[in-house]
């Protein structure tokens, strides 16, 4: 894209770090960098940067210099020569971080600009990115093989080779690069690819991982590149500054001459007098490209006389100057790699100038080109700004001010100085004052005094050469910044990224890019290869982006600007390898091929520096983009590198093998000597590249390779390398160091010297290192060398510091490195510093006399270790080295001793060399004949040395004693211990020794044993043969022993002896059967060893002793056979057991079978009389336990069978089983099952155990036998207790309790005609009809005529009916009962009906005594005495009526004789005015509308569901219309069996504003459609509203009826509004939703109508289907619950009273005023507290109106969990003093506890069930 011309730029132009794309542009089109549009031929000059593309997430870096800083950050940020610190990574951070490089174009004319810049931006918005990169969407592992490509790499270069470890090779990395490096190290570089299935994890957080990158200018890198531009930008300038402002680059037919070219040839041919001479000016013409043009030699020697030679006579003068010449600094100092100060002596002031940077060189204020002329509009912007910057040139007392505001209007970079960087007006006069010359020295003639726009120093106009007579125009640069002109560059900062933001980046400028400059092929890429890649829908290989790289790089026209996130420390940042501090649960941070272990393995040396090294010792990581590179450089201290690629695009390397490393320099220096002039320490700032085809023509070997994902890349030492980025990856890199680095490592220690470059660590500290911490002689050997040259070199300077006549001193410790560190040269000189008194800083000796000024003698030599210690040191380690060699030698002298050396000598030397902890190649060999010759003398020792014979075997019974005559023997020992090695073998060792070529004196011994064994063996065969066996028989046999004795010394198997031996064995075999063969104490074993012998010594088989033993054999056999098989029978009798035990005595038979029959038939003796004691105990004894006779019974019948201990464990059993039962009712977990009673059933077990269980001991039984007992006594003690025909006759008062006590009947009804004492209304009979209805005279209450028959006068008048005169049914009071309810024992209250039954009355009566109670305190006030409460009155007296028992706290008090008083006390008074009732609202529902149904009912479903034709009805008492009671929820039967009779329906419900009993009930308005919103009937009754108030529930989650209003009515005032509503089909009827529980206090309380299903009952545990006993043993019969026992189930859960008994009866609402109504619900009648009840709303509750009766609920729930009501806790108090039917009991009343489970074997009680919702 065509850019429009910049407009003019001011000397305080920004910064380019931060700038807009637009200003970066402008910059680089006019920098030094772009060359003069003349000398390119008028090419548009394009510039492309990355930054350019906007990318959300990347920042702008914030410059250091314009950050506020503290004095001390400032002066760390100077960098002097005085200063002492370790070198940075590679130096890389000054280079790269240094001067940045500003340029503006101040003479040239924009109107024609000829710069192109490539704007990506465009005006597009920010690249959105996400905050984590998906890994998905890089390359994270490479091609393992590559096909072959036809074409070769650019350049020609060959492939650095690959290497493919297998597994097993991998385990080791030091192993592994040293068996590769004598191949690879040759090349510079190689690459590792891992084995298959080898991974290491990337665990960098890419969410908050942030990086700083650098900017990189291609064309600015190339060495060759910026040395032109460099020559070009001092030659402009100094011809500028000599006056000559418009000079231009001369044209030759039409070419413009190469300047720099032309200037390098000339001096390659001895520079310009010697090409004059040889008169070579043509030939220059053809080397630069022109021929055959007339006078071509004259113009180009006009051209160089005229441009190029008046600079070099500059340059010449420059170089011999003083200031030039006598500057430490220009070349050598390290600190300024990148900006020389020239003015080494006026640095103070420069410093003090701009504090936070060093001064700019002249490159960073202008950058003009070569060729263009100054015009009108550039004079005018030199006028001003040298009317801006006269003050630098005038005299101070001119314009002091302007000076100041002047020379701080700007820092070195020509930005504007932050706030703590400016210099205060005063400081600056005061700089100003001490401004000197640089020539003279003077401080006078301050009106003469020219400051330099480079280095601000001073000089008088008139002490220049040549003077100058006025202040020149514009920028003026004395000759020393003139000379240097250049040699700041550097990189720039970019932004800061994140690793999303800078992959957009990276794929929308490959996009952009590849779009622009797409490649050309001549044949389209396969698209299957890896090394093919789209990007967009651009087709690019891989050798397609090197071509392209080094074509941008070498490109004079074209300037692309990347960024490279180069050096980020692993330290701030963390590795992406998993380390042991960081995830020490991954295998990966232990892997050796970690790049965080790597510099710390056995065999690496890096890990004897003391401190960790950022980017050596600490990896570094790097993140690439496309075309990013790094420079020509080699590693520090040319130690090894290794690169690991995590994942990304291919990242190409170029290497040069260390041998090469001079050829490189020379080529590169040659190609470029301006810069190495300028800086001789380029190499070292990774800056510079190189073009590899230029290198190869140059000598130099070049390797190249493509390292892709998953890839290693090693470096070698001293190697130069280099490379580019394909597009956005991810590496990190650290160094290691092998042994054989350590002479690489002293060769770079010495540059660093010569350079004056900081080293990074000390290598003599490191060898001293080595030495303290390895002693091994591996270590030693490699070590020798290099510590014998640092021990030579450091006596040498000692010795040249002692002819100095400086004194010494030793310390025995080590100080921190700055002060080891010379100031000089840099470099450590941890061994000896030389100190002086006045000065903290040190040098080498070689540098003593650069320390300070005083005399050399009076300075101090600091030594870390004394002459002999470096001595004894060294001597150490080279006699550890010499180990190997010296045994080496003794082996030798072994072998040439003899040539059969000794055994033990041999010995001794290999024992010599396995200590010595290194490879000895002759010790394998040594160790082999050792092991063989142990195993020669091992073999031999078989017959020298005679093997120990176990011992002889027992003597058996019937062996004779060692008194008896025995026939010697040869050899009794066992045949295991007899020789096995023959004559034949003997002679096979003899003979082996002699070519096994060693000595010992066991070769003697075996041979005087053959020479033995050759006699003994003649005899033996000369008495085979000899005849009188027959004829002397006695003297033959004692010759034949005696040789046996003679025999047994020779340890060699003679057949000859065994023959004899056979012989003398058989006479004493028969001698020793003539007197055992009889003998009955002879046992089986001996028989069978006699036979054995005899065998052996062949006696016959028809032999008369052969005969005998045999028989006798057969008959034990027989025996052992039955005794075996009895024995391992699971079970054995005491019959067979008896029956073997009585065997013959004849009979051999086997101890150890015998003894274990024997045992075991003592066992099961013991077992069978101790089971006949327990059957028929005596009584006088100790009963056994169950566990312990079930204990005795497993062990018994384990082995044995046994009737009587069968019979007792089947007794036992029964007693087991009646023990677990008892257990279980006592814990209340027993669940009876059966239709008998359960006390029943107990006593039939009672009964049971005391007839047949007497022989145990039952505890539990016992226990239960005591709670029976009382239970008795506790059903006597019950009021309604039938003493004659043991029943408790409860049933009916509980069901005239329960239908009395109701909390929801508290209030009267408000139908006028309830007034008899029964619970019917007194309706007016039919017309026609007689009513039997009486009045009372008193009261006006009208009676049935049957009620008021009952007592014949009116129960609310007459007191009678209540003090007793009148007998009823049920005559005793009610505080007796609490009592009996708390005394009854557990048994009782676990599984009685009738304490089940007596704790509901006591509840619900105890309620009903506390309201009344509390009405009769509000009522006794005679101001509350009202008639209208009368019909409370009468309500609570026909509850009372009723129930017919005195109901009161106490006996002193009558609730019904106070309300008979209280009655005729109201009704005496005078009727009170009847005020006009209020018409209610009226609703018309869908059933109202309806017709009835086939079945006569009106009901909710509003007959729209046929199956509930025939289903069961209820009728509502108010509206008598019949409902379906599954469709209103009815139960059918009430609680405890009784049939409900009062029902009042739903729609009547809400019409008179109760809440309805059985469900929730929600009204629907057809107008909303919304399904959570209802209709708010309660608030339209109480507020009589005239519209529909509506109201938001959630989704139905219990029992739920809904109707539909179809019209409303309201009444105000007399008139009455109706509000039509269309009706709808029908109502719905909403069951209950399948919700999962929600939360709230009624989550617990929602009901179901479908009962719990009851747990199945577990497999039987007993078979009790055995006979009776036929053993005459006393067996019980089998128990009363033999057929019952699967009842009994194990249920952890509910403990007593736990479970909620079974009603079918939803609860009635709550009973507000019990005093455990904080508790959980136990009985049906229990409702949960109204705010627990998840269908009733607060308004839902029924009220008392115009009564003020102190509500229950207002009772708060702390009290009444903690007390009890006032009724029970009068009841139940010690003042009582009144008798009750039984003495209570001691145990304290704690309110009622958990329900027990109902038992169903009542007939008067009905099985009902409360059922709660399962939570789901």
């Amino acid at each position: 894209m065509q850019a429009d011309s910049p407009p003019p730029s001011s000397r305080g132009t920004p910064s380019r770090r931060g700038r807009s794309a637009r200003m970066a542009m402008l910059a680089a089109s006019h920098s030094t960098d772009a060359l003069p549009s003349e000398f390119s031929n008028k090419q548009l000059n394009s510039f492309t940067s990355c930054l350019s593309i906007p990318v959300e997430g990347a920042l702008p870096i914030k410059p250091q210099d314009d950050a506020p800083s503290s004095p001390q950050s400032r002066m760390s940020q100077q960098a002097t020569p005085g200063s002492f610190k370790r070198a940075p990574r590679k130096s890389k951070t000054n280079a790269l971080a240094a001067l940045q490089s500003h340029a503006s174009q101040l003479s040239n004319d924009e109107g024609n600009s000829q710069d192109v810049t490539d704007d990506f931006f465009n005006g597009h918005s920010p690249i959105p990115v996400s905050p984590r990169l998906d890994l998905s969407s890089v390359k994270t592992s490479g091609p393992r093989y590559l096909p072959d490509h036809t074409s070769s790499r650019p350049f020609g270069l060959p492939d650095c080779p690959a290497f493919y470890p297998t597994s097993e090779e991998f385990k080791d990395p030091m192993t592994y690069i040293r068996s590769i490096s004598e191949k690879a190290a040759s090349f510079g570089i190689c690459k590792i690819v891992p084995p298959v299935g080898w991974k290491m994890p990337f665990v960098t957080n890419t969410e908050t991982f942030r990086f700083k990158t650098r900017l990189q200018r291609l064309n600015s890198i190339e060495a060759t590149s910026r040395a032109k531009v460099n020559f070009l930008e001092q030659l402009y300038r100094f011809h500028k500054q000599q006056g000559n402002p418009r000079v231009s680059v001369p044209t030759i037919n039409h070419k413009s001459l190469d300047l720099w070219l032309l200037r390098k040839e000339v001096q390659s041919l001895g520079g310009y007098e010697a090409v004059t001479k040889n008169k070579k000016w043509g030939d220059l013409g053809a080397i630069l490209g022109y021929r055959g043009i007339p006078g071509l030699s004259t113009q180009i020697k006009n051209s160089y006389t005229r441009i190029i030679l008046p600079y070099e006579h500059f340059c010449e003068r420059v170089r011999k100057s003083p200031a030039l010449s006598s500057s430490p600094t220009i070349k050598t100092d390290p600190h300024l790699k990148t900006h020389t100060n020239i003015q080494s002596s006026n640095s103070r002031q420069s410093s003090l100038r701009y504090p936070s940077s060093p001064p700019s060189s002249p490159l960073t204020s202008s950058s003009s080109s070569l060729s263009e002329p100054d015009d009108g509009d550039s004079k005018e912007r030199i006028r001003t700004r040298s009317e801006t910057n006269s003050v630098k040139r005038s005299t101070r007392t001119a314009a002091q001010g302007q000076f100041a505001s002047t020379v701080m209007s700007r820092d070195g970079f020509g930005r504007m100085p932050s706030a703590a960087g400016a210099a205060q007006p005063d400081e600056v006069q005061k700089l100003t004052q001490e401004q000197s010359c640089e020539i003279c020295q003077k401080k006078n003639y301050e009106d003469q005094m020219l400051l330099c726009d480079g280095c601000d120093c001073g000089f008088h106009m008139f002490c220049l050469d040549p003077p100058l007579a006025s202040i020149p125009r514009g920028e003026w640069f004395c000759d020393a910044c003139l000379f240097v002109t250049g040699g700041d560059f550097g990189f720039d900062e970019g932004e800061e990224h994140s690793l999303t933001s800078f992959q957009a980046r990276d794929l929308e400028f490959r996009r952009r890019w590849w779009a622009t400059h797409p490649p050309t092929h001549k044949s389209p890429p396969d698209l299957n290869d890896p090394t093919v890649i789209c990007v967009g829908n651009t087709v690019v290989t891989e050798h397609d982006i090197e071509r392209e790289f080094w074509r941008l790089v070498q490109s004079p026209n074209e300037t692309v600007e990347i960024e490279y996130g180069a050096d980020v420390h692993s330290t701030t940042h963390g590795s992406a390898m998993p380390t042991l501090e960081t995830h020490p649960l991954e295998p990966a941070s232990r892997d050796p091929w970690n790049l965080n272990n790597m510099p710390i393995l056995s065999e690496s040396l890096l890990r004897y520096i003391k401190s960790d090294i950022s980017g050596m010792t600490v990896p570094w990581t790097y993140v690439g983009m496309i075309f990013s590179t790094f420079c020509w450089h080699n590693e520090d201290h040319y130690t090894y590198s290794i690169n690991f690629q995590h994942w990304g695009e291919t990242k190409t390397w170029y290497g040069i093998p260390g041998a090469d490393a001079d050829k490189f320099e020379a080529a590169i220096k040659s190609e470029a000597p301006d810069l190495f002039e300028a800086q001789p320490d380029l190499l070292f700032q990774l800056v510079t590249l190189m073009n590899p085809k230029r290198l190869s023509e140059a000598g130099v070997r070049v390797y190249a390779c493509n390292q892709r994902a998953g890839e290693f890349v090693i470096t070698f030492p001293k190697a130069y390398h280099a490379g580019f980025n394909h597009g956005l990856n991810f590496n990190e890199a650290v160094n290691f160091a092998l042994p054989d680095w350590l002479p690489y490592g002293r060769d770079c220690v010495q540059r660093y010297r010569e350079h004056r470059k900081l080293p990074v660590f000390s290598h003599d500290e490191l060898l001293v290192t080595i030495t303290q911490q390895s002693q091994s002689i591996k270590t030693a050997q490699w070590l020798e060398a290099s510590l014998q040259e640092m021990t030579e070199r450091e006596l040498g300077s000692r010795r040249a510091a002692r002819a100095m006549g400086i004194t010494e001193r030793v310390e025995d410790e080590d100080r921190p490195e700055d002060q080891y560190q010379c100031s000089y040269c840099k470099v450590f000189c941890y061994l000896s510093q030389v100190i002086c008194h006045c000065k903290s800083e040190v040098v080498c000796v070689e540098h003593a006399k650069h320390l300070c000024s005083h005399p050399i003698n009076q300075h101090v030599l600091r030594l870390r270790f004394s002459d002999v210690d470096l001595q004894e040191n060294l001597a150490k380690v080279s006699e550890r080295a010499t180990i190997p060699a010296a045994w080496k030698a003794k082996f030798q002298r072994v072998l040439s001793d003899s040539s059969v050396p000794q055994l033990r000598s041999l010995r001794a030397l290999l024992a010599e060399g396995e200590r010595i902890n290194y490879p000895l190649p002759e010790l394998a060999s040594l160790r082999k004949c050792v092991n063989r010759a142990s195993e020669w003398l091992d073999a031999s020792n078989t017959f020298i040395i005679r093997k120990q014979s176990r011992k002889r075997s027992r003597r058996s019974r019937g062996r004779p004693s060692l008194n008896e005559s025995t026939p010697l023997s040869f050899d009794d020992r066992d045949p295991g211990d007899r020789p096995d090695r023959t004559l034949d073998d003997l002679y096979a060792l003899l003979r082996e020794v002699e070519t096994l070529g060693f000595d010992t004196h066991e070769i003697g011994a075996l041979r005087t044993l053959a020479e033995q064994a050759e006699v003994i063996k003649n005899k033996a065969s000369a008495l085979l043969k000899d005849d009188r066996a027959a004829t002397d028989r006695d003297t033959f046999f004692n010759e034949c022993e005696r040789l046996l004795m003679e025999a047994s010394s020779v340890n060699a198997n003679l057949e000859e002896i065994h023959e004899v031996e056979k012989i003398v064995t058989r006479e004493s075999l028969i001698k020793e059967l003539e007197e055992k063969v009889d003998d009955t104490t002879t046992t089986l074993e001996d028989i069978r060893n006699l036979l054995s012998r005899a065998r052996a010594c062949n006696l016959p088989e028809d032999n008369t002793y052969m005969k005998m033993l045999l028989a006798r054999q057969h008959a034990g056999d027989d025996w052992e056979d039955r005794a075996r098989h009895v024995l391992d029978q699971p079970f054995k009798t005491i019959e067979e057991l008896d029956e073997l035990s009585s065997t013959d005595s004849n009979i051999p038979v086997d101890v150890s079978i015998y003894d274990r029959l024997m045992s075991a038939r003592t066992r099961a003796k013991e077992f069978e009389k101790q089971a006949k004691i327990w059957l028929l105990p005596d009584n006088q004894g100790s009963k056994p336990k169950v566990a312990e006779v079930m204990r005795f019974v497993a062990r018994a019948e384990k082995d044995f069978s046994i009737p009587a201990v069968k019979d007792l464990g089947q007794t036992a059993e029964f007693a087991l089983d009646l023990e677990s039962r008892c257990e279980a009712i006592l814990r209340n977990r027993y669940q009876h099952r059966d239709e008998v009673d359960i006390f029943e059933m107990m006593t039939k077990w009672r009964s049971y155990a005391r007839e047949h269980l007497a022989v145990f001991s039952l505890p539990t039984f016992e226990k239960l036998d005591t709670q029976l007992t009382l239970h008795q006594k506790w059903l006597e003690d019950l009021p309604w207790y039938c003493q004659q025909h043991g029943a408790k006759h409860g049933q009916d008062i509980l069901n005239d309790v329960v239908d009395s006590t109701r909390p929801e009947d508290d209030l009267p009804p408000n139908d006028e005609y309830f007034t008899c004492i029964c619970s019917a209304p007194v309706r007016p009979p039919p017309p026609g009809t007689q009513s039997d209805a009486v009045q009372c005279d008193h009261c006006f209450a009208r009676f049935h005529g049957e009620c008021a028959a009952n007592g014949g006068s009116c129960p609310f008048c007459d007191h009678r009916h209540w003090n007793g005169a009148i007998n009823k049914g049920r005559n005793w009071h009610f505080c007796f009962l609490p009592q009996i309810l708390l005394s009854a024992p557990e048994v009782t209250k676990n599984y009685c009906d009738a304490w089940k039954q007596l704790e509901i009355i006591v509840h619900r009566v105890d309620r009903l005594s506390s309201v009344i109670g509390h009405f009769l305190t509000f009522a006794s006030q005679p101001g509350n005495q009202r008639a209208e409460y009368i019909p409370q009155v009468r309500h609570y007296m026909r509850k009372l009526y009723k129930i017919q028992f005195a109901v009161s706290p106490s006996r002193e008090v009558s609730f019904g004789l106070d309300l008979a008083g209280l009655h005729r006390i109201l009704a005496g008074q005078p009727a009170p005015v009847r005020v006009r009732k209020r018409r209610r609202a009226k609703f018309v529902f869908g059933q109202d509308i309806d017709k009835d149904w086939l079945d006569g009912t009106r009901c909710i479903c509003r007959g729209r569901t046929p199956f509930l034709l025939n289903f069961p009805t209820v009728e509502c008492e108010m509206c008598n219309r019949r409902y379906h009671t599954g469709c209103v929820f009815y139960p059918i039967d009430g609680p405890m069996g009784q049939q409900l009779h009062r029902f009042l329906c739903p729609l009547c419900c809400i019409r008179k504003n109760r809440p309805y009993e059985y469900s929730e009930v929600r009204v629907k308005h057809f107008d909303n459609s919304d399904e959570d919103t209802y209709v708010n009937t309660t608030l339209m009754l109480e507020t009589s509203s005239k519209d529909i108030i509506y109201k938001t529930l959630p989704r139905p989650y219990t029992q739920t009826l809904i109707v539909e209003l179809i019209r409303y009515t309201s009444y105000t005032s007399g008139s009455s509004e109706v509000v039509n509503c269309p009706p709808p089909p029908h109502s719905v009827l909403t069951p209950p939703l399948a919700r999962p529980p929600e939360s709230g206090p009624s989550a617990s309380h929602r009901l179901s109508h479908t009962p719990l299903p009851l747990p199945t009952p577990p497999t039987p545990v007993y078979e009790l289907a055995r006979q009776p006993s036929t053993n005459g043993h006393h067996v019980p019969p089998p128990p009363p619950w033999s057929t019952q026992w699967h009842n009994i189930t194990s249920n952890p859960t509910p403990t007593r009273r736990s479970e909620v008994p079974e009603y079918s009866l939803p609860p009635p609402p709550p009973l507000s005023l019990s005093p455990h109504s904080g508790k959980k619900r136990k009985f049906a009648d229990e409702s949960p507290p109204p705010e627990a009840r998840g269908s009733r709303s607060p308004k839902q509750t029924r009220r008392l109106p115009q009564t003020p009766i102190l509500p229950p609920a207002s009772v708060p729930a702390r009290a009444m969990q903690q007390t009890l009501s006032p009724s029970l806790a009068m009841i139940v108090s010690p003042v009582d003093t009144e008798p009750s039917p039984r003495p209570a009991s001691s145990v304290p009343y704690s309110g009622p506890a958990s329900s027990s489970q109902r038992p169903s074997n009542t007939p008067p009680v009905k099985p009902i069930k409360l059922v709660m919702p399962k939570n789901k």
